[in-house]
């Protein structure tokens, strides 16, 4: 009586995968309780149609019944059960009966809400007893509408990928770091400019300090932060991964438990119907590593220890999502039931409940590395070296100062104040809205932890790794991103500013020149301060 037929992880695909399970379960107890123990046992009819057995005698001693004076022995008593309904739903037949040897009823039995092993009626409840078992067992395993949806995880990293994508292109031809990179002179070739050279770099003891120490290992920021915003995105994919497995494996077990009731399992084969911890730390090891570019220095010099830091940390927990098999097994309804128990949550390591629990527990541990890194990490500048140590903020102490060692000695200034403007410009009104904009879109990303919540199992345990899972540690990276990169678009636009001011009081020489400046360079320094 086994359905072959694999059911969806919806509400109605769960009620029939349960309910078939119960009636299987019904069906195999009557079969323990005579076949079971007698092959020959008097035992006839299945769920459909109902049951007549007897616990007493077996079906030999209906052999007899035709033979002329042929009595039945007076103990020769039956038990009739009704049918199971084939849903939850259909109307259920209640009554239930035992007849002596002479087919008159003696004693009635509710098999649905009727006491268990109460004297006559000790098969009262029987029915009742196997879908109470059955609903136990799959209690929070079976509410899709409760299980976190995978899908809502995908698209979650699709969103926060589309937000962070700037961060990881802030270096190519085109694009407005990049552009304004180019017009202070910072840059060695250009392939976008079709062969032609760039123009040499800008200097004066008012710009040396934000070209060296803000400009250039801006580049090296933006891009470890794009790798955090990609280790982001690459949890919330494993998160969902690890999500759509498990309603898979739910309703697998289910299945194979509902063959094993039939006696139509698996022979000797162990199905895989779990898989293994591994789908957060696998997603994130599939982050792109970022490339610096030529700009200001040699890509060499610009070392992106934040993203490497990040990197090291996934690739020391490297693990592969394998199948475990999982044995539903028995020789009672009883003892599968308890397989079926052990397989989603037994406690031991290869259960159900167990990967998810490693899972979330390798998303929440990664997070909170990146939260260290994130709070501890301070950049390094070594100007005699032309090295920058990138982190994940622009961690700057005498922004203005001019100190670059590079300076020749026989030029003060070099400016072209119409490109030095240009490249203030494309700070103050370009980088620094695309930044908003890209904290904002983190900001957006599961601003609350609600479609992560998950339901109680019936101990009163949550599935995996407490009522949202990993989402804490995860908000709170989320909230680091977002609030880095809103204080670094302040930056940016107070760098853009002072640019541009120092242009102004470099070409006109005069009082409120010099004072416009002074007060964009003191912004600028509180700016980075505030940072800090």
């Amino acid at each position: 009586m086994a359905n072959e037929r694999r059911e969806s992880f919806t509400r109605e695909g769960v009620e029939t995968m349960k309910w078939g399970l119960v009636r299987s379960a019904i069906n195999r107890e009557l079969w323990d309780l005579t076949l079971g123990k007698n092959p020959l046992c008097c035992h006839s009819g299945n769920a459909d149609s109902g049951y007549r057995v007897s616990f007493e005698h077996d079906e030999t001693f209906h052999d007899r019944e035709n033979e002329p004076g042929y009595e039945p022995r007076p103990w020769m008593n039956h038990y009739h059960f009704p049918p199971v309904p084939r849903t939850r739903d259909e109307p259920k037949y209640r009554l239930g009966w035992q007849e002596d040897h002479q087919g008159n009823r003696i004693a009635e039995f509710d098999v649905w809400d009727g006491p268990e092993n109460s004297g006559a009626a000790e098969f009262g409840g029987l029915y009742g007893k196997w879908k109470r078992r059955v609903d136990k067992v799959f209690t929070g395993w079976g509410e899709p509408d409760r299980i976190p949806y995978e899908k809502d995880f995908w698209e979650a990293a699709t969103r926060l990928r589309d937000a962070i994508k700037p961060l990881g292109i802030v270096n190519v031809p085109g694009e407005s770091y990049y552009l304004a990179c180019r017009s202070l002179g910072l840059l060695t070739r250009d392939p976008g400019a079709q062969g032609t050279t760039p123009p040499a770099r800008m200097w004066a003891p008012q710009i040396n300090g934000p070209i060296d120490r803000f400009v250039i290992p801006l580049q090296g920021t933006l891009l470890n932060l794009h790798v955090l915003g990609e280790m982001l995105a690459a949890q919330l994919e494993g998160l969902g991964n690890m999500w759509q497995s498990t309603r898979i494996s739910v309703m697998e077990i289910g299945r194979h438990a509902t063959r094993r009731m039939d006696f139509t399992g698996d022979g000797d084969t162990t199905p895989a119907l779990i898989k293994s911890a591994g789908w957060v730390i696998g997603a994130m090891g599939l982050i792109p590593m970022a490339t610096a570019a030529s700009i200001g220095l040699a890509a060499t010099g610009l070392i992106l220890a934040g993203a490497d830091a990040l990197i090291d940390d996934v690739k020391s927990r490297a693990k592969d999502v394998f199948d475990i098999p999982a044995a539903i097994d028995g020789a009672t309804a009883e003892e599968i039931i308890r397989s079926v128990e052990d397989t989603l949550d037994s406690g031991q390591d290869r259960d159900l409940e167990t990967q998810l629990q490693l899972d979330e527990s390798d998303s929440a541990e990664t997070l909170d590395v990146a939260h260290k890194h994130i709070v501890e990490d301070h950049a390094v500048y070594n100007a005699e070296a032309n090295i920058y140590t990138t982190c994940f903020t622009m961690d700057l102490s005498d922004v203005r100062a001019d100190s670059h060692p590079e300076t020749a000695g026989d030029v003060d200034i070099s400016v072209e104040y119409e490109r030095l403007r240009d490249a203030g410009k494309m700070f103050a009104d370009e980088l620094g809205e695309e930044l908003r904009a890209a904290s904002r879109g983190v900001g957006d990303v599961y601003s609350s932890g609600a479609t992560w919540d998950r339901p109680e199992l019936s101990g009163g345990r949550t599935i995996g790794f407490g009522p949202t899972g990993s989402w804490p540690n995860w908000s709170v990276v989320r909230d680091d991103l977002a609030g880095i990169l809103d204080a670094t678009a302040n930056q940016v636009v107070e760098v853009g500013e002072y640019l541009i001011a120092a242009a102004n009081y470099l070409e006109r020489q005069d009082a409120s020149a010099k004072e416009a400046m002074e007060q964009a360079g003191r912004e600028l320094d509180n700016a980075v301060n505030r940072a800090g």
